[in-house]
């Protein structure tokens, strides 16, 4: 007879209970009863499960998050690895074809289809976050009245989740940056109020910060009192409450008790109002209760100026926001339509969208060698970067549809860029100008050289990286991320010369791993092969081929080799190879050319489009990734497009209406 002790029974059940329960963690989650985890358990835990999370995805776990649209961008990743069959991986257990799509129905379902009007309304939260570089610069201009671009020398910015510099989750305030701003402010008041001011604009500087002297029974203290009384209000974009009025004016008798003169003392205390954490971050006041708040009109302002302008407000916006007027739904609009005609709008080009399309990179990591290629200027890749902020900006100011942005009939252009890139006759001169595109496949931001340079490779286009930027940047349906190493091709093809540049990558995607993306990518670039490395236009591949005499060749020279005492002839000849350019969209007919991929784009993914056009800007203005609470307010924006022929103007308005860019909702118990 086998005698048990209580403690160790114990102990022994203990221990069953644990591996049962890591034996199951296997199999389903606690308390999640959604109908994918069957299929889940049996295709995908193994390699994405509790125990082993490759790709640091546990589905396990993210299934158990409900509703699943809380991550509706890792649940469309796993849609598109399930529609394309990369995911479970070849030689992995499969499931059926009814179980695969049987998966996709309800992910369809419980994404694509949800309900958003059961949520309760939330307009999300944005934490304070410092003014980017482009930012503080231009704050410190309509500050000051002064363009000083102290910046330059202040390290890289990063680009946040929402694909822009201005996101939230990476505009931390470093304490070696702050090692940098304290030098900016010394540098700002320096050079903005010299001793004595020489220049017209030192002058106008002069008079916009000291709106008062002492004199004329006016004592000092009350002059300072003026002058810094303003300033706070400009630089916090607020009104200053009394303990800060009264900090800054016992800063200034300091200065003054200590020997400096007037305006010394006062430039001692703007210089540490420009360190001061309420100039440096954009912070919104609100309970912390976890309920939504309206944002104060002061917010208000500043949420409407970075957004168009990429700087603090006006006068006008700050005289609004006193009176409480510019809360007012027409008063807004009627901001919307004054904003975007002033010239400190061109952010939305120079800004917004040349970081969505990408095209900042030019000149900087896009570029050529200037002496292997001496075309390839400055000044050229600078032209590149004008057309599309210029085109971008006529969309917005203008009031065009969207649909615009692709199949536009015009461009702007200088001569450099004009007779380099697009063989266009009757452009002289370095100034940018409009001119009307007859030529289908030139027209709209797809045939601009700087994103065609942006998605080529070095001295060679990239049918897979113009597939992918149509998919991502512009139509916000990105494919699968592909498996390691598999990105470029084999030594084996790339050396196959007697093989087009579209046969290799159809060899290269005959890779079980590559072909479920190939299959929806590679179609769409090689509709743009026309359009070489920068956008120049060729009917065919030219390259040279050696050959055996003279008689064959387009060109001969000698050369001197190692084993041989004589020079070596060699005959070279050009083998041009026709391009074939026709393409289609996933699951779409096929098509010829740019402008075949354009009607393509306008007939069949225009919804994709408008989507993403909302989606990015709404991200912009609201500094932050957009999260699935934002769904009704994308909707929203759309639903209005849609009444307007999806110009670009109503776009403008719907974001600045929003709820989300109206409302904020600090997370319960978070400090400030």
């Amino acid at each position: 007879m086998i005698v048990i002790k209580v403690e160790t029974l114990t102990w022994i059940t203990a221990a069953v209970g644990f591996i049962a329960a890591a034996s199951s963690a296997l199999s389903q989650p606690a308390n999640d009863p959604h109908p994918l985890t069957p299929f889940f358990k049996e295709s995908c835990y193994l390699c994405h499960g509790p125990l082993i999370q490759t790709a640091g995805l546990d589905l396990s776990e993210l299934v158990s998050q409900l509703p699943l649209v809380k991550n509706r961008d890792t649940w469309k990743r796993v849609m598109g690895a399930l529609e394309v069959g990369k995911m479970p991986p070849p030689g992995a257990p499969q499931p059926s074809t009814e179980a695969r799509a049987e998966m996709l129905a309800i992910l369809r379902r419980d994404i694509d289809e949800f309900d958003y009007a059961t949520l309760e309304r939330d307009p999300g939260f944005e934490l304070m976050r410092r003014l980017t570089h482009t930012e503080y610069d231009n704050t410190v201009r309509d500050l000051f009245g002064v363009e000083l671009n102290v910046t330059d020398r202040f390290p890289t910015e990063l680009t946040g989740s929402s694909g822009f510099e201005n996101s939230s989750n990476t505009l931390f305030l470093q304490p070696s940056l702050m090692e940098r701003y304290i030098a900016a402010a010394q540098r700002v008041v320096d050079l903005a109020l010299p001793l004595v001011p020489r220049s017209a604009v030192q002058k106008a500087s002069h008079d916009l910060i000291f709106v008062a002297a002492p004199g004329q029974g006016v004592s000092e203290a009350e002059a300072a009192r003026v002058v810094l009384q303003r300033f706070l209000g400009r630089a916090y974009r607020r009104p200053p409450n009394t303990d800060e009025l009264t900090r800054a004016i016992e800063h200034f008798a300091v200065g003054a008790s200590s020997g400096l003169k007037y305006e010394a003392a006062v430039k001692q205390v703007l210089q540490a109002v420009l360190i001061s954490p309420k100039f440096l971050l954009r912070v919104e006041a609100g309970p912390v209760d976890g309920r939504p708040f309206a944002i104060t009109t002061w917010e208000l302002a500043s949420r409407l100026s970075y957004f168009f302008w990429a700087t603090m407000p006006d006068e006008e916006l700050f005289d609004l926001a006193a009176n409480g007027r510019l809360s007012d739904p027409d008063v807004l609009s009627f901001q919307v339509i004054r904003m975007l005609s002033d010239d400190r709008a061109d952010t939305l080009g120079d800004i917004f969208a040349a970081q969505w399309l990408g095209f900042h990179n030019v000149g900087t990591r896009i570029w050529l060698d200037p002496i292997d290629n001496p075309w390839c200027t400055a000044s050229l890749m600078k032209a590149m970067r004008d057309e599309s902020s210029l085109f971008f900006l006529s969309l917005l100011r203008q009031n065009l549809p969207v649909r615009t942005l692709i199949d536009a009939d015009y461009t702007y252009v200088n001569e450099e860029l004009a007779t380099t890139l697009y063989e266009m006759e009757g452009v002289s001169g370095a100034h940018m100008r409009r001119v009307n595109i007859e030529n289908p496949n030139r027209g709209g931001i797809l045939g601009h050289a700087s994103i065609l340079a942006l998605t080529s490779s070095y001295m060679d286009t990239s049918p897979v990286k113009r597939g992918k930027y149509v998919l991502d940047t512009l139509l916000g349906t990105p494919p699968p991320e592909p498996p390691p190493n598999v990105g470029v091709l084999s030594e084996e093809v790339a050396e196959l010369k007697d093989l087009s540049f579209r046969e290799k990558i159809a060899m290269h995607s005959r890779n079980e791993y590559c072909r479920g993306c190939h299959s929806r990518i590679d179609p769409i670039g090689f509709s743009l092969e026309n359009f070489d490395y920068f956008g120049r236009w060729r009917d065919n591949y030219q390259f040279k081929q050696r050959v055996d005499t003279a008689e064959e060749a387009d060109e001969s020279f000698e050369i001197q080799t190692e084993t041989s005492p004589d020079p070596v002839m060699i005959h070279l000849k050009t083998i041009r190879r026709d391009i074939a350019s026709f393409g289609s969209l996933p699951g779409g007919p096929e098509f010829s050319g740019p402008a075949g991929l354009k009607q393509a784009l306008l007939t069949d993914r225009h919804d994709d489009l408008v989507r993403q056009v909302v989606s990015k800007m709404l991200a912009y203005a609201l500094g932050r990734q957009l999260e699935y609470y934002d769904e009704p307010a994308v909707r929203t924006i759309i639903s209005a497009l849609e009444g307007d022929e999806y110009r670009f103007q109503t776009l403008l308005q719907g974001i600045v209406a929003s709820y989300p860019f109206q409302y904020k909702k600090e997370p319960s118990g978070e400090s400030r």
